[in-house]
């Protein structure tokens, strides 16, 4: 009788500790997969590898901005990307939870800048000098580790301006800037963008996204124009006005980074 009691309490135990293992096991959430492109811009085509380092995982993924879940494709190989798309990728696994989401946009562009010139109309921090004018046009990616990193220049301001001599006869349907979103480092995306040619006012766009809270990234911020044939632009660039409310830095100047304008 005693040995019985005995078997059946050690039998409860192991039990319980294979229960408490599959329930710890359920509440591990994957690490977020890993999206490696050949470029960021480029004028042909770009290859997208999204990688895993857990057994029996599987990556599911979108091309078209939408969210992912568990009817998306599933990824199997490097992919062949021959236009502007965001990616977003999600990693899955039978014993735990699904990983965040992680996005990447990447941006195709003409073989050569439109942009002969660009001039700013004011300075960026010392700090965070970069390459000055020139590293807004020359098709260079800056890396999500800011710091050092020569493709940024950071702005605290209230408006900045380039203007910007393209090649001669350059038709243009839209302007794209790429800046950074890394708010635990207060920088944040502007919330305007205003386009001029010879002082007439030719595509705005508000960014309202700007002020919600977002994970870091390379932001991609598209502004339609009047379409047409053009030889000079001015490009207005407003940051918010301050740190939203939600923040630690709530009523403070924020940081803007920018590292290329991309014209259309």
């Amino acid at each position: 009788m005693m040995k019985r009691t005995i078997f059946s309490l050690f039998t409860m135990l192991l039990s319980q500790i294979v229960i408490s293992q599959n329930a710890a096991t359920e509440m591990f959430q994957l690490a977020s997969p890993k999206m490696i492109v050949s470029a960021v811009f480029f004028d042909s085509f770009t290859t997208l590898e999204i990688t895993k380092d857990l057994p029996n995982s599987v990556i599911k993924y979108s091309l078209d901005g939408s969210g992912v879940n568990q009817d998306s494709k599933v990824y199997n190989e490097p992919l062949r990307i021959d236009k502007s798309v965001v990616i977003k990728a999600v990693m899955y696994h039978p014993d735990y939870l699904e990983s965040d989401e992680v996005q990447l946009e990447v941006v195709k562009i003409a073989k050569k800048s439109a942009i002969k010139s660009l001039v700013l109309n004011q300075q960026p921090s010392e700090k965070y000098s970069g390459l000055g004018a020139a590293g807004l046009m020359d098709l260079k990616k800056g890396s999500a580790q800011f710091g050092g990193d020569k493709q940024w220049l950071g702005y605290q301001t209230d408006s900045v301006s380039a203007m910007l001599q393209l090649e001669r006869n350059s038709e243009v349907s839209q302007v794209v800037l790429s800046a950074l979103t890394n708010q635990s480092n207060w920088i944040f995306a502007p919330g305007r963008i205003e386009v001029f040619y010879d002082g007439k006012l030719i595509g705005t766009e508000t960014y309202s996204k700007s002020e919600i809270e977002a994970s870091n990234g390379a932001t991609f911020l598209t502004v339609p124009v009047m379409k047409g044939t053009y030889n000079t632009l001015n490009v207005v660039i407003y940051p918010l006005s301050g740190i939203p409310e939600w923040h630690q830095g709530k009523g403070t100047t924020p940081w803007l980074f920018i590292d290329e304008i991309i014209i259309q």
